[in-house]
């Protein structure tokens, strides 16, 4: 995503250019054997040829690769691979790079086997080198690591099943996501990269790093790690991952060499001297004297000969010339490149936070992306969460291949996009991003629900599900008397879970166990909010809850419904008129008489917590100046510096019971929710309604709904938000810690993403046991602390202008001809001590929230046959058929210190013996023992002692924030 004009506005005020190309000697290897060798004394330029293919954007997937839809844009990725590689078959000096395999998939799918056998050859010279690797090039700031992980995975496997060590990538390539996050980082060390490049830099720290020439860098993953198995090479791109301005030899562009003197426009001289002084420019803020120039654009090389003619004329010229330039400009990659930086010897500086949030001018923060499109950013963490699942059940009873499987992976990989996942695709786009959701939950609940029917073995079978409980709907359940449930936990511990099952009418219910003993029950009346709800279709005016104790970890719990009579009783409802105090054993909540969340205690803390919904009215403006930047789907600039107070609730009304009490709150006619204490929990949880938002006309300010909680505690500037779901960073506010912040947007160049958690603690207590607020969500949000002891998170956007930066369309979702509406959730910690641990693992049962079958009434239930009990403080990230004979399996200690904790793969497979087991990179496709990442000289000379890998073991010990992957075989 990035139209030229906008990539070359990141330049204030670039001038123009100049390049130069090195003799090479051509192999027949790939790798860093195959590269050009740099020139001594010249400035030695690697052209790297390359298309940027969005997976969705302004045009679907499918509208992309076929070239249709014209009238948005000429864009057609399967004319770019076929022109390409013609083109590289005409001169073996001529390289090009490719990056979204989820393109090149469809596309390799197309060819002949001559065609195959040319492409496979033109990798294993290294003249077309896969870089990155991912289905999709995947967005950093709302993207669960899970989810990161997966997409990498799926991708780089692609490419290493298909052309083996030759087609493994080397170098990340992340130029259009907008920021970058330390955990994507640690990602892509542990998966064996070499280096990263990327393309978007805020525009202060840009300019400082050019006039210190600290370009490039040593990017420390985890900070923590001892080792340098975390840290990653990183650059940053001179010019985004644009061509010099003057020299786009795109059909898409209007640049062009004539090199004729004897032509009237012959400009040759002119092009060279603008393209030497551009490199000049370019070369006094980098480090070594090579440079990096990325010739390519957004879906460029559909004429693939356009672009590489004018080169070779650019490159022959100058090379030609050499004796007066000083420039040798060769065709290269961005391993390449690498390789050469890597000879240089250099010590390179350290950088061990983050590249958040991203500005590109002083009034353009892209901080609004962290919450644009809610909805689909809930579903997406839906899909992920039970792919997980489903990929577990698919590892004990499915095949390779499977189809309903390859479609859920494939849906949830392209969804990591960063115009996905961050909502910055047009609404018919994001419409497709939603279909293809659908469609890989749909497969997914189908592959599931036949592993596990198979499974259980008996005369029952649950087949049905119920994918609209998010809006407490539930036709399987409306329309039947008794039936049966099946709880798969996709955790591998023992949970214990509350269910709730949408019924008619407040009848007497209940549910039993597989032994046949009654479970408690308490029946709960559903907000007027959630039945109002646009679209839903459903005559359930009630909520049954029930206690699942004891879920087994990959087990499953069965349970029979049943209707006992059409008695109504009595449920305890009251309006709140007078101050009411909610606790059970753990914690107890305070309500005002006016229905606000005043104060919260533990046995440990007492809090004064105010919870309230406030708004911000987005800028308005045409985008003609920084300073006239609209807010949009991008960019979040409120027109004011101070959030409008929703006010106090209109109604509020609790409801008591032996497993959940609750307050149902209605602040207008877009806001309500619902505050619940559940039995035995030390959380509470939030549960939020918001829209639809109201309507207005372009050029008038849309509506940008926080959630804030505000507290006693002495925070003061600092905060924390998590890194992709996993681990937690460091805030502080109207700072940056690299450079100084010009503090022109005092609100949003404070949000930052949160993908799981956010905190705030007692900034001036000298105690280890400091009083902490948490906040988790079930979906990635912007979220900020504009004020010491308070935390504010973004839940909903609805703007009426575009933000300038290329969508073109206002983010105004609309669903039923209303405003669209969303529902999530927070949930709310208070602690002193093992805050992390403890937020953690609330933030991990909410992402792999029990699974729900339906079935047919049956009588004779039976016990789940698997249970699985890892170590408390251990996660499996995955378990996944690799191979006919193999099967992925990913194992991560969540704490962040402490011993290594012991765990023993035989008790993931009950009832099967492991034979062998390979460790891996963190991406499963390379054993460990076999790779070898260049070692770079940070300034701060941290020591290297890479481990060796382990094999042929089963039992493995795990350091604390350690993942480590193993390809197991079972006799």
């Amino acid at each position: 995503m990035c139209w030229t004009m906008i990539c070359y506005q990141h330049f204030i005020v670039w001038i123009l250019l100049v390049i130069n190309a090195p003799e090479r000697s051509f192999s027949s290897s790939c790798g860093y054997e195959s590269c050009p060798k740099p020139k001594d004394g010249m400035i030695n330029v690697h052209f790297v040829p390359h298309t940027h293919n969005d997976v969705g954007w302004l045009k679907t997937v499918d509208q992309y690769y076929y070239g249709s839809r014209t009238d948005i844009q000429r864009a057609g990725v399967q004319y770019i691979l076929d022109s390409v590689v013609d083109a590289l078959l005409k001169d073996p000096e001529r390289r090009f790079i490719y990056v979204e395999s989820a393109f090149f998939w469809r596309w390799w799918g197309e060819q002949t086997e001559e065609k195959q056998k040319e492409v496979k050859n033109l990798v294993e010279e290294g003249r077309l080198e896969f870089i990155g690797g991912g289905w999709s090039m995947n967005d950093e700031a709302a993207a669960h690591y899970t989810a990161i992980i997966d997409n990498m995975s799926y991708g780089i496997k692609f490419f290493s099943d298909h052309f083996g060590k030759c087609g493994r990538p080397r170098v990340s390539w992340q130029i259009d996501p907008f920021g970058h996050s330390r955990e994507q980082a640690n990602i892509f060390a542990k998966m064996g990269f070499d280096g990263l490049f990327f393309g978007r830099l805020d525009y202060a720290d840009k300019e400082k790093r050019m006039r210190d020439k600290t370009m490039e860098m040593i990017w420390k993953g985890d900070p923590d790690e001892k080792s340098s198995k975390s840290d990653l090479f990183t650059g940053a791109l001179f010019h985004a991952y644009s061509p010099p301005p003057g020299f786009c030899f795109d059909s898409l562009c209007q640049d062009v060499l004539m090199d004729d003197p004897r032509m009237e426009n012959f400009n040759m001289d002119e092009k060279v001297a603008e393209f030497v002084k551009y490199t000049l420019f370019q070369a006094s803020s980098y480090a070594t004297d090579n440079l990096i120039m990325t010739m390519g654009e957004d879906f460029n090389y559909m004429n693939a000969n356009m672009w590489f003619k004018n080169m070779d004329k650019l490159k022959n010229f100058l090379n030609t010339n050499q004796d007066k330039h000083k420039i040798n400009v060769m065709y290269s990659t961005p391993s390449c490149y690498l390789k050469s930086l890597h000879s240089s010897n250099k010590t390179w500086t350290v950088k061990s936070d983050d590249f958040f949030p991203y500005a590109s001018d002083p009034h353009a923060y892209w901080t609004g992306y962290f919450t644009s499109r809610p909805a689909l950013k809930g579903m997406i963490r839906q899909a992920n969460s039970l792919l997980q699942a489903c990929k577990q059940i698919h590892s004990r009873h499915g095949t390779i291949g499977d189809k309903g499987l390859e479609t859920a992976k494939r849906s949830v990989a392209v969804n990591q996009h960063h115009d996905a996942v961050t909502g910055t695709a047009k609404q018919h786009v994001t419409d497709d991003y939603a279909l293809r959701l659908h469609n890989g939950m749909t497969a997914c609940r189908k592959v599931m629900a036949d592993g596990l029917n198979n499974e259980l073995g008996m005369g029952c079978s649950f087949d049905d599900y119920c994918p609209m409980l998010n809006i407490s709907q539930c036709a399987f359940t409306e329309q039947r008397l008794a039936f049966s449930i099946l709880v798969y936990n996709p955790l591998a511990n023992n949970v214990s879970s509350f269910i709730r099952i949408p019924v008619k009418n407040k009848h007497v219910y209940r549910v039993l166990n597989h032994e046949n003993y009654e479970v408690e029950t308490q029946l709960v009346p559903l907000p007027d909010q959630v039945l109002r709800i646009p679209g839903r279709l459903s005559s359930a005016k009630y909520e049954l809850v029930f206690f699942a104790d004891d879920i087994p970890g990959l087990g499953s719990k069965l349970y029979k419904f049943e209707h006992v009579s059409n008695e109504e009783i009595n449920l305890e409802v009251e309006q709140i008129e007078d101050t009411v105090i909610l606790g059970n054993s753990h914690l107890k909540m305070e309500v005002n008489k006016k229905g606000i969340l005043k104060r919260i205690k533990t046995k440990t803390s007492d809090i004064h917590l105010i919870q309230e919904f406030a708004y911000y009215k987005g800028a308005v403006g045409d985008n003609s100046e920084f300073v006239k930047r609209a807010s949009g789907a991008y960019i979040f600039r409120p027109k004011g510096n101070i959030a409008i107070p929703v006010g106090k609730p209109q109604s509020a009304t609790v409801i008591k019971g032996n497993l959940v009490q609750e307050v149902h709150q209605q602040f207008n006619d877009w806001t309500s929710q619902v505050i619940r204490l559940y039995r035995g929990h030390k959380h509470l949880e939030l549960e939020w309604i918001i829209g639809p938002l109201p309507s207005s006309q372009n050029e008038t300010p849309g509506l940008e709904v926080i959630s804030r909680y505000r507290t006693d505690i002495d925070s003061g500037d600092l905060f924390k938000t998590d890194s992709n779901g996993r681990f937690m960073i460091q805030r502080q506010r109207n700072h940056r810690p690299t450079w100084d912040l010009n503090l022109t947007e005092p609100v949003s160049a404070n949000y930052y993403p949160v993908v799981s958690r956010m905190s705030i603690e007692d900034s001036n207590s000298v105690s280890k046991q400091k009083k902490q607020v948490w906040v988790m969500t079930d979906r990635a949000e912007g979220g900020a602390s504009l004020q010491s002891g308070e935390l504010e998170l973004m839940l909903h956007r609805r703007l009426f202008n575009d933000d300038g930066f290329g969508v073109g369309e206002a983010l105004n979702e609309t669903a039923y001809g209303k405003g669209l509406v969303v529902r999530g959730k927070h949930k709310l910690l208070l602690c002193e001590e093992d805050c992390e641990i403890a937020s953690r693992r609330i933030a991990e049962e909410e992402l792999m929230k029990p699974v729900i079958f339906f079935g047919e009434y049956c009588s004779n239930l039976r016990e789940s046959p698997t249970s699985v009990e890892l170590p408390a403080d251990i996660k499996l990230l995955t378990m996944e058929k690799w191979s006919e004979e193999s099967i992925l399996v990913r194992l991560e200690n969540i704490r962040t210190s402490g011993d290594p904790t012991k765990v023993d793969l035989d008790g993931l497979f009950p009832g099967r013996t492991i034979a062998s087991t390979v460790e891996t990179t963190l991406d499963g496709n390379l054993p460990l023992s076999e790779l070898k990442r260049l070692e770079w000289k940070p300034s701060d000379l941290k020591r290297k002692d890479i481990e060796g890998s382990t094999k042929d073991i089963s039992s493995v010990d795990l350091k604390p924030k350690q993942i480590r992957s193993y390809l197991v075989k079972l006799r």
